[in-house]
C-alpha cells in the first residue's frame, strides 16, 4: 500500500527554536530561511516536493546562499519528476492547464508520437506520446511525456525550461539518430509547422526570398 508520507519533526525542538512548522512540515521562504533566520529546512520536511532529485537541488541552493551571503531563491517552474511505471510517466515545469492559467490565449501545446520515432519503433515501444508546452515567444514552459525513457527526455526539457531557452533551440539540436530524444526535436518543429500556416508568417517568407533573389 502506497500510503504517503509526513515529516518527521516532532522531536527536533523546533519550537524552542522558534521555527514555525505543522503537520505539513517546516515553514520557509523562498530561499528555504525558515522563521529562525540562523536555520534553513530542505527535503521533505520543507513542505515542497517531495522528491530526492528536488532536495539535492535544495541543498546547492543553501549552499550558494551561505557562501556569498545573497539569497538563492528556488525555482518551481522547472521541477521534473517521473513515475516508474509502464509505460514510463514524466512531467516538467509548467503543463497545459497551469500555463493557460498563468499566461492565457499565448500558451500553445505541441506534440509528438513514440509511434512516428525510429528508436521506438526498434524498441517496440511505440505507445506514448510528449506534449511540449510553449509560451510567448516561443519559450518552452514545460511537457508531459507519457512512454518508453520519459524521465530521460524530461531531462533535457527541464534544461529547457531552467535556461528559459526557445523551441528554437531544441528545433536546432542536431541529435543522435536513432533516439528518443527526437521527440523534443519533433514537438519543436511542430511549432515551427504551426506558425508557417499564419498569413503574416507567409508574407514575411515571400518578403525574404524576394530580397534573396534581389541580393543573389
Amino acid at each position: 500500500v502506497a500510503a504517503g508520507r509526513v515529516p518527521n519533526v516532532a522531536d527536533l525542538g523546533l519550537d524552542a527554536a522558534g521555527i514555525a512548522h505543522d503537520g505539513r512540515g517546516i515553514e520557509t521562504d523562498a530561499a528555504l530561511r525558515t522563521t529562525n533566520r540562523k536555520v534553513f529546512a530542505i527535503g521533505d520536511v520543507a513542505r515542497s516536493y517531495r522528491f530526492t532529485h528536488w532536495a539535492g537541488y535544495q541543498g546547492g541552493l543553501v549552499v550558494r546562499t551561505i557562501l556569498t551571503g545573497w539569497p538563492h531563491k528556488e525555482n518551481r517552474d522547472a521541477v521534473a519528476w517521473a513515475t516508474y511505471t509502464d509505460p514510463e510517466i514524466a512531467h516538467v515545469g509548467l503543463g497545459e492547464a497551469a500555463a493557460r492559467d498563468r499566461y492565457g490565449d499565448v500558451v500553445a501545446v505541441h506534440r509528438s508520437f513514440y509511434n512516428a520515432n525510429d528508436r521506438a519503433q526498434t524498441e517496440r515501444a511505440t505507445e506514448g506520446l510528449m506534449k511540449l508546452v510553449v509560451g510567448r515567444g516561443g519559450r518552452i514552459l514545460g511537457a508531459d511525456i507519457v512512454g518508453e525513457g520519459a524521465g530521460e527526455i524530461a531531462a533535457l526539457v527541464a534544461l529547457a525550461v531552467a535556461g528559459r531557452l526557445t523551441v528554437a533551440a531544441f528545433a536546432a539540436m542536431i541529435v543522435p539518430y536513432p533516439t528518443l530524444a527526437e521527440l523534443a526535436k519533433r514537438a519543436a518543429v511542430a511549432s515551427y509547422a504551426a506558425r508557417l500556416d499564419q498569413p503574416g508568417t507567409t508574407r514575411l517568407l515571400t518578403g525574404l526570398r524576394w530580397i534573396g533573389r534581389k541580393l543573389g
